[in-house]
């Protein structure tokens, strides 16, 4: 979802490039998730906090994300300087009492914040003793409402039975958060899983995570086909831990190639020890909901574009139609009209002789 003139789109996949998905597009939804490892604890994760802090900032504008889920936010302090050198994003922090916070970041002039709570506080020692999921309710200015839940699981760490406790509080962990989210429409659960899709990081044991996986009816888990070929989130270790999964309502919406580990590597010297240990997870997707304009001059006709982005005027798919804006500029469709190929401001619609005034919002 994007508001500025599209120029140059770039797709590049391999690991090893650098990649600028600034894409600009109107009708689509980007979301990054990213662990940033201790960002603002000096004892923790890389030892130069304002060169982190400077890494991080570049990261988030090169790539240009709607929204961005975080982990480890690990300082008042941090928290401040990324946002006040990030203005055109508006976010919110979680508030419990460990270091390792949360947080969302969402462009101003895409999303207005509803409501920021935690959840699940009864499973609060499955969810790493209080790393409790931040939950974020957002609105676009066409009205429409989408949740995030930023989440951090239980790290597999220590002995063999801390590591068996560990998965069995991330398994534990998950089933709470399906169930409480499979209710919601438009929602996106992102962050730092801690563990696998495909198979548990933990040696022998199925995925914790099966219950998002297999109930494909009510969730699109992302990231799941990075975890069938072999990819990898963080920079020391072999598995995919960072992960994006989505309502059903976007099922079919994911943009071809999207679902990707980012590696900034390329613009980023030192990547691993200067910034963080995880890569960002990227995800575009289209627009799950209908996305309603106003109605000018013929007061019965009634028309949105559908989740494909295509015009439908009173219940049908618009084929074959001139359009043409106020500044004279014509385009002549032989089949579908989309969001995506009209001008911002008012366009006029030409639909068997009838003329239907558009007010696009981007």
């Amino acid at each position: 979802m994007r508001i500025l003139i599209l120029t140059v789109l770039c797709f590049i996949n391999s690991i090893g490039k650098a990649q600028n998905f600034n894409l600009n597009a109107t009708d689509r939804l980007d979301v990054i998730a990213w662990n940033v490892e201790w960002l603002g604890d000096a004892s923790n994760g890389p030892s130069n906090e304002p060169i982190q802090m400077s890494n991080v900032i570049k990261v988030i504008k090169n790539y240009n994300s709607d929204v961005v889920g975080l982990c480890e936010v690990s300082s008042d302090q941090a928290w401040i300087d990324l946002t006040k050198n990030l203005p055109e994003y508006g976010g919110v922090r979680s508030t419990w009492t460990q270091t390792q916070k949360t947080a969302i970041l969402y462009k101003k002039d895409q999303f207005s914040l509803v409501y920021q709570k935690h959840v699940l506080d009864k499973y609060s020692y499955d969810f790493a003793s209080g790393r409790l999921p931040l939950e974020v309710c957002l609105k676009t200015p066409q009205n429409d409402t989408f949740y995030f839940w930023v989440i951090h699981l239980k790290a597999n760490t220590g002995s063999t039975s801390d590591k068996v406790e560990a998965y069995n509080r991330r398994y534990t962990a998950a089933l709470a958060l399906k169930t409480h989210t499979k209710s919601f429409k438009n929602g996106v659960i992102l962050g730092d899983w801690n563990d696998d899709f495909d198979q548990s990081i933990l040696s022998g044991y199925n995925s914790p995570f099966l219950g998002f996986v297999k109930d494909t009816s009510t969730f699109v888990s992302a990231t799941l086909a990075l975890s069938n070929k072999g990819k990898k989130s963080t920079v020391s270790y072999s598995e995919m831990i960072d992960h994006i999964v989505l309502s059903n309502d976007f099922k079919g919406g994911l943009i071809e190639d999207s679902v990707m580990v980012l590696n900034p590597s390329n613009f980023i010297s030192n990547y691993g020890s200067s910034t963080s240990d995880h890569y960002p997870v990227f995800v575009k997707t289209k627009f799950p909901v209908r996305r309603n304009a106003q109605v000018y001059e013929i007061s019965d006709y009634h028309y949105y574009f559908d989740v494909d982005g295509k015009l439908v005027v009173n219940g049908n798919v618009v084929l074959g139609s001139v359009v043409c804006d106020m500044l004279g500029r014509v385009k002549v469709f032989e089949n579908n009209v989309y969001f995506s190929d009209l001008n911002h401001g008012v366009n006029v619609v030409c639909i068997e002789n009838n003329r239907i005034r558009l007010k696009i919002v981007k």
